[in-house]
């Protein structure tokens, strides 16, 4: 069990460990298990970068799918007459609601689940059935001529993209070093809104065509991702954790070795291991057994707790709002070239995503996500006064389309990427599968509140708030702030494990960053006397 108190440091006598495996005689041991270099983990690198793209077909998706809306080919099979109207076709609410809401609750039962099916078939067969379910859903898509095949579609769209987004972050958490998390949900966040971009950019494209070809040729897209990701799948193991769970340690130890660089020593990866194992034993202590039932019980509560509110700050953020409704909602702001601005919108998520390796690791996660919530919030505030004063005019569609575009560059450097990265970093390690499912299932529960719900507050036939309903986004982000002080601990460059030891020991929140974490240290240290027989 982890010590409750700070117990004298361990030190391995007469040698000294330095990182390249050397040792040297009368020193302390020197323990570092993570090179800094981004050299040194090209190999983790471009690994995650493979996995994060499994997470493109859902920005894929929400990029289209706006689209859809104001497409003549789409309106034909999908729509209703109505002279009145610009084009002299509409879309009706109900339809509205559940080509957006559909994908969320598919998702929501997936993720949901995800937790059991990961457990039994590893991350690496989730993401091998979520890729087989975007191509029956593309299909159906594709040759629906119905609303019927349509909801269907839809529907298993989101049941492939619940599994698709829980697995690759799975994976690349367990496999990737402490400090380079990070980094991997700016990839995450890259991914989502280059799907989004790209999806734009093909709708922008095909918009002109009056026929049935203008949305499924941007439906055709979503075929590219399975072929790319199924193959690189076959070379890749399975997660050394998950491994580890089951009591594969060889196994483990083999994928370890093949996840990390060269740079890394066998004994390096050896210290990992037993860190690892060392806290799997702890955890297997205070849950007994594996499942949902766990996550509310004893200790396990609080971090259940904490990475479910970090998982709806997505939903808090007010994202759908501004996403899904993009193009749509630019044309009832008075937006005469709405998929154009659409395209402008994403160009500006994606610098947001850019621009988190210049801070990423050299700030806290709190205060990025605090700042976040407040950025966020005067974004929404501006966008709603603005309608407020002026109604639909030039001018106020200008402001906006401007503060959508400011409002999204900031969401995609703070509340996007990190609030996911530590609703994945807080869970018990035995139960990490299960609490990240949960906590997306819930999520995306909400997400489809939202998008089935928005409709009703900014269309022209039911309540015409129009941009007032930023007002509502503007309470729900000073929220996430106020969350993020009293609940969410700091975890910027700590592995896994040693943030585990801080739950299991009762860490004060605040007390996180500088807690020195002796039981990880000491299982790695009695690696190297394995090692060395000490």
């Amino acid at each position: 069990m982890y010590a409750m108190e700070k117990p004298e440091e361990t030190h391995v006598d007469h040698m000294e460990i330095d990182e390249q495996g050397s040792t040297h005689g009368d020193s302390h041991a020197v323990l570092k298990i993570t090179r800094d270099s981004f050299w040194d983990n090209k190999k983790g690198i471009a690994i995650c970068l493979i996995i994060n793209m499994a997470v493109f077909e859902y920005g894929l998706d929400q990029g289209m799918v706006v689209g859809f809306q104001a497409m003549s080919g789409f309106l034909k099979d999908f729509g209703y007459v109505d002279p009145k109207l610009p084009g002299g076709m509409g879309i009706s609410t109900t339809v509205q609601q559940l080509m957006g809401s559909l994908v969320s609750l598919g998702m929501f039962f997936s993720t949901l689940v995800s937790g059991w099916i990961v457990d039994k078939i590893g991350r690496r067969g989730g993401l091998w059935v979520g890729l087989l379910l975007i191509v029956i859903s593309v299909v159906i898509q594709m040759t629906a001529i119905n609303l019927g095949g349509l909801y269907s579609g839809r529907t298993l769209l989101g049941l492939a993209n619940g599994l698709l987004l829980v697995c690759s972050q799975l994976y690349n958490q367990e496999t990737l070093p402490s400090n380079l998390r990070s980094l991997s949900y700016t990839f995450f966040q890259f991914w989502v809104s280059f799907g989004v971009l790209i999806g734009s950019i093909v709708n922008n494209a095909t918009a002109k065509l009056l026929n049935r070809a203008s949305y499924r040729i941007p439906l055709g897209v979503l075929f590219i991702l399975p072929a790319i990701l199924s193959v690189a799948l076959i070379f890749l193991p399975e997660t050394p954790r998950y491994l580890a769970s089951h009591n594969k340690n060889v196994e483990a130890q083999k994928a370890l070795r093949f996840l990390r660089d060269s740079s890394y020593t066998d004994l390096q990866v050896k210290e990992e291991l037993a860190e690892i194992v060392h806290s799997l034993e702890v955890d297997r202590e205070i849950a007994k057994k594996v499942g949902y039932l766990e996550l509310v019980r004893g200790p396990n509560r609080k971090r259940t707790l904490t990475s479910i509110g970090l998982g709806l700050y997505s939903a808090a953020s007010g994202v759908p709002f501004i996403t899904q409704y993009g193009v749509y909602f630019f044309a009832l702001s008075g937006d005469t070239h709405a998929f154009r601005d659409v395209v402008i919108l994403c160009c500006c998520g994606i610098a947001g995503v850019l621009s988190t390796p210049l801070f990423t690791g050299k700030i806290g996660k709190r205060p990025i996500l605090m700042f976040g919530g407040v950025s966020q919030a005067l974004c929404m505030l501006g966008l709603a006064l603005a309608y407020t004063v002026r109604g639909i005019d030039p001018t106020s569609g200008k402001v906006i389309i401007a503060m959508a575009c400011i409002y999204l560059f900031f969401a995609s450097a703070t509340t996007g990427p990190f609030a996911w990265q530590v609703a994945g970093e807080v869970p018990n390690q035995q139960l990490r599968s299960y609490t990240f499912g949960v906590a997306a299932a819930i999520t995306y529960l909400s997400g489809w509140a939202i998008t089935f719900t928005i409709p009703y507050f900014i269309n022209p036939t039911a309540l015409n708030w129009g941009a007032k309903y930023g007002y509502i986004w503007v309470a729900s982000n000073l929220l996430i702030t106020v969350f993020t002080y009293f609940v969410v601990p700091e975890t910027n460059k700590r592995t896994l494990e040693e943030i585990d030891e801080m739950y299991v020991a009762k860490v004060p929140i605040r007390k996180f960053r500088t807690y020195d974490c002796v039981a990880s240290k000491d299982a790695r240290l009695q690696a190297v006397q394995g090692a060395f027989k000490v």
